[in-house]
């Protein structure tokens, strides 16, 4: 059996915050990672920007910590130029490479192709988790993260958990990103500007094309005219990845109603690579700037929204959101939106009382989940409404998390306490002095 003082479950953002927070405060910990990489869906799911260190107005930086730290490393390697707007966007095999060496810098064991299958209970304690892969095994933590976005962990330890909308039981739309080489910007911006109705551009100080979105207008006009196959989604949005060129698109839709089921997910999943596929030939035949463009990659794996969330000692609610809430216990920001991606509705955004440049704070409660004395869920499966957690799945608040959960637990270790009883002012001070901000 492998003993540490942290295990985490999940090595997406979340994940990621998690332990390389721990690993700088001196614990010695693990990752447990079902695919063969680092990011999650990041790099998983194509998620190719690091949303929510920033208001969404893009004017207040209002996350740091290990969030600035990661940033800064994927800097150095050339993955990214930094803050666009309000994300930094970003290229998926640097950010692969360099959580990877991180990891390995800061001397944190990772078990790639290690899916959890169940935990062993002491009380109200987890003693250890199995994990399947190749061989089986029995990790051993004093504490452990649940960041594997379903509440695998809260869900083997018998911890209440929620899925889907209250009372209705449906999921938000999952996407399947892909990435397009060689857009020729200046026609793009050209046509944009000849035809506003039809396509919308962002150009930064620089003349570069920053963000472009195909308009509902001219998507009705490719499935009419042209055989486009985009059954849920009315416009197409892209990013520029930090690559002359080189283009995000997110507007593939499926609706997935039993994430657990492998044949559903298969059927799904090819849905989503066929509009990848028809998405491409409608741009490169019909779409000025795209005549030269080809399909790169699209994401390995489809990237959830939303599915099982943890119960918590507190339950994050959409007032709390959308009022700008602030807590005693607070230990994130964020400022992003409501946004749904509805299965009937199609994407909607609600956006936050206080304007763009608001936000609101997310409370240690929310990140301890109830009844199990050394477990957190952070990230996609924290303790929230389905709107809350509409807003606060984001990746830049799920780092922050990450980091919380880290602090909570060296104080908890060194106090011999349980997460719940971790004392709020200690842990806020060290969360701020650790770049953090609260």
């Amino acid at each position: 059996m492998e003993n540490y003082d942290f295990v985490v479950c999940g090595g997406g953002p979340a994940g990621v915050g998690a332990a390389f927070s721990a690993a700088n405060l001196g614990l010695k910990t693990a990752i447990v990672e079902r695919h063969f990489m680092l990011g999650g869906n990041w790099t998983n799911g194509y998620v190719l920007s690091v949303l929510g260190m920033y208001t969404y107005d893009g004017n207040e930086k209002i996350v740091g910590g290990i969030a600035d730290e990661i940033v800064e490393e994927l800097k150095n390697t050339g993955g990214t130029k930094g803050q666009a707007g309000n994300f930094v966007p970003f290229r998926p095999d640097e950010m692969k490479a360099m959580l990877s060496m991180l990891a390995k810098k800061k001397g944190i064991d990772v078990y790639f192709g290690s899916l959890v299958k169940g935990a062993k209970m002491d009380g109200k304690s987890i003693k250890s988790i199995y994990v399947s892969g190749k061989t089986n095994i029995e990790v051993q933590g004093k504490f452990y993260v649940d960041s594997t976005g379903d509440a695998d962990i809260a869900f083997y330890a018998k911890a209440k958990t929620v899925s889907g909308m209250e009372n209705k039981g449906w999921h938000q739309e999952a996407t399947l990103p892909f990435r397009i080489g060689n857009v020729n910007e200046e026609k793009m911006i050209l046509f944009a500007i000849e035809h506003p109705d039809l396509v919308s551009v962002k150009v930064n100080d620089s003349g570069s094309l920053e963000r472009l979105r195909i308009l509902p207008k001219l998507v009705s006009i490719a499935k009419e005219k042209y055989g486009l196959y985009l059954p849920s989604t009315n416009a197409e949005f892209m990013f520029n990845t930090s690559k002359k060129g080189e283009f995000i698109c997110n507007a593939t839709h499926v609706d997935i109603k039993d994430f657990t089921g492998s044949k559903e997910m298969a059927e799904k999943i090819e849905d989503a690579r066929k509009q990848v596929i028809s998405s491409m030939e409608v741009l490169s035949k019909y779409i000025n700037g795209f005549e030269d463009a080809y399909l790169m990659d699209s994401a390995p794996s489809i990237g959830l929204r939303e599915t099982r969330r943890a119960v918590g000692e507190y339950v994050l609610k959409q007032d709390d959101v959308l009022n700008n809430a602030r807590f005693d216990d607070a230990i994130a920001r964020c400022g992003h939106p409501i946004e749904v991606h509805d299965p009937e509705k199609g994407v909607l955004y609600t956006h936050l009382k206080g304007g763009d440049g608001s936000w609101y704070n997310v409370p240690y409660r929310s990140i301890v989940v109830k009844d199990v004395d050394n477990l957190f869920a952070i990230g996609r499966c924290l303790s929230a409404e389905f709107y809350a957690q509409a807003s606060a799945r984001v990746t830049g608040t799920a780092m922050a998390m990450g980091q919380a959960s880290a602090t909570a637990t060296k104080i908890a270790i060194d106090k011999e306490l349980i997460a719940k009883n971790v004392p709020i002012k200690e842990l806020q001070t060290l969360l701020k002095k650790n770049g953090a901000i609260i």
